[in-house]
């Protein structure tokens, strides 16, 4: 099978999973409590008032109508009308995307890059008391919530060493420092969250390269490559890494997912101005349309990294096209 024929599979598959994914929230979005035309009324207005909100966000049409027009608009390109933003989905999105582009792209970076290494220190020394150590330090953190984590590194670097803001993305007045300051300036305020999303990934990542170079290492052309008189380096560099990349490019796709919901808690907890901290105001404000652009922006992100990883595995061993 061509690469071609192998992502339009992949794209033709991702579609279902798309649509069923915003229709489950459109409907489950629906149970939650409260009315959102009561949320933006003071008491002591009249109750014509907030039917007159009803009626101008369209919740007095039956559900089925709203379902249907909503997926009409997304066809059109449009994402509905934000009830809290006062403006349509689409734009109250694009001025927070790329803030939680940065902050995930930062944290898959450091999660590559400390994995990484790890995992080639664990394969340097394999059985000793560093990989020993390593492999019950990397299933320890794995499991730990990313809220704690974040928490802990408020705690220790922000309030108590003072190292790193707390919150926001740039400090107050920063629009008058230079580029080059104001770049540091942002830098800080990025470093706690990307932290906080990309220690449970650096964990998981870091097992699944240690095992995948493992079994690379037991191959037969490694095991000759080394009989060769190779040195280390070159044996590790032209034979052991790509050999362990394919599985690990897998893992790098779905760990965009829990990158998401990493990111989600992140915001929430660093007051970053991005997608997730949107998307959990959105719920708490009942702002429907909000919740399902938010919604279907993360879903469309997953399901395109999901591909981008198959198709790179693919590329590299072309037996993955067979499945």
């Amino acid at each position: 099978m061509s690469l071609v024929k192998f992502l339009t599979r992949r794209v033709v598959h991702a579609i279902p999973m798309l649509f069923g994914l915003v229709t489950l929230v459109f409907f489950v979005s629906r149970l939650l409590p409260g009315d959102p035309a009561g949320l933006y009324i003071a008491p002591g207005i009249p109750p014509r008032v907030a039917e007159h909100l009803r009626l101008q966000f369209g919740l007095d049409r039956p559900l089925w109508d709203q379902y249907l027009a909503w997926l009409s608009s997304v066809v059109r390109g449009e994402l509905g009308y934000s009830f809290a933003h006062g403006a349509p989905v689409r734009d109250v999105l694009f001025r927070v995307f790329p803030n939680t582009l940065l902050l995930g792209a930062a944290a898959l970076v450091l999660e590559c890059a400390a994995a990484f290494v790890l995992a080639a220190l664990a394969v340097r020394f394999a059985g000793s008391w560093f990989d020993r150590t390593l492999s019950n330090a990397t299933l320890v953190v794995y499991s730990l919530p990313s809220f704690w984590i974040g928490i802990l590194l408020l705690s220790l670097f922000s309030f108590s060493l003072r190292i790193f803001p707390s919150s926001q993305m740039q400090s107050v007045g920063a629009e008058q420092l230079g580029a080059l300051a104001g770049f540091g300036d942002m830098l800080k305020h990025l470093a706690l969250p990307a932290l906080t999303v990309a220690i449970p990934g650096i964990a998981a990542i870091t097992r699944y390269l240690r095992t995948s170079m493992e079994e690379t290492m037991q191959r037969d052309h490694v095991v000759a490559a080394s009989g060769m008189g190779l040195s280390d380096w070159r044996v590790f560099r032209s034979y052991i890494l790509p050999g362990s990349l394919g599985p690990v490019i897998s893992v790098l796709g779905v760990e965009i997912g829990v990158l998401l919901t990493g990111v989600l808690v992140s915001e929430t907890l660093f007051a970053w101005p991005g997608m997730g901290r949107l998307a959990v105001m959105a719920i708490f404000s009942r702002d429907y349309p909000l919740i399902l652009g938010c919604t279907l922006a993360g879903g469309v992100l997953v399901v395109a990294a999901n591909i981008l990883a198959d198709f790179l595995r693919a590329w590299i061993d072309p037996r993955v096209r067979l499945t």
